[in-house]
């Protein structure tokens, strides 16, 4: 296979994965007695893993968040301004995991293609601007999903009763 159709077949892979990649679990529905103490919602970031979707005090885990926009199950099934906020993050951290997908793969094309070069030709360059391009597009995508998932669990929460 030559080059260029390799790199639209890895181009096509990575534009078509994110949305094949969804949550297999269904949505952890909230206890019949809940107060905002037993099931307030919050996200914990975890080292080297994807952050969790914990709830209570307890800190019992109803989602993980996965790069493609999984583990908002809980949140999807909450009141409407949760949902709406939860389907936003689901789309804008898709888009931006699938740039920052592209990013790594041009980078990594890059880095092949030069092979330990110190004199690279108009064609590395090339994979190594699209890589860095990729890459910072990806970043408004990612706030704005940070954005509409700490506005999805303040809904979600806004509804409980204290008591």
């Amino acid at each position: 296979m030559p080059r260029p159709s390799l790199l639209r077949a890895v181009v096509l892979a990575a534009l078509v994965a994110p949305s094949t990649l969804t949550a297999q679990a269904g949505a952890v529905r909230a206890p019949s007695a809940c107060t905002y103490e037993s099931c307030a919602l919050r996200v914990e970031a975890a080292f080297l893993s994807a952050p969790k979707l914990l709830r209570g005090r307890a800190g019992e885990q109803v989602g993980n968040l996965g790069m493609f926009g999984g583990g908002v199950d809980t949140l999807l099934a909450g009141p409407d301004s949760a949902a709406a906020y939860a389907r936003r993050y689901v789309t804008d951290i898709r888009r931006s995991s699938t740039l920052g997908l592209l990013g790594t793969v041009a980078f990594v094309a890059a880095l092949i293609r030069s092979n330990n070069s110190s004199a690279a030709d108009a064609p590395t360059v090339a994979l190594a601007v699209t890589a860095g391009a990729f890459s910072i597009a990806s970043i408004p995508f990612a706030l704005r999903a940070n954005r509409s998932l700490s506005k999805a669990v303040w809904y979600y929460n806004s509804v409980l009763p204290t008591r």
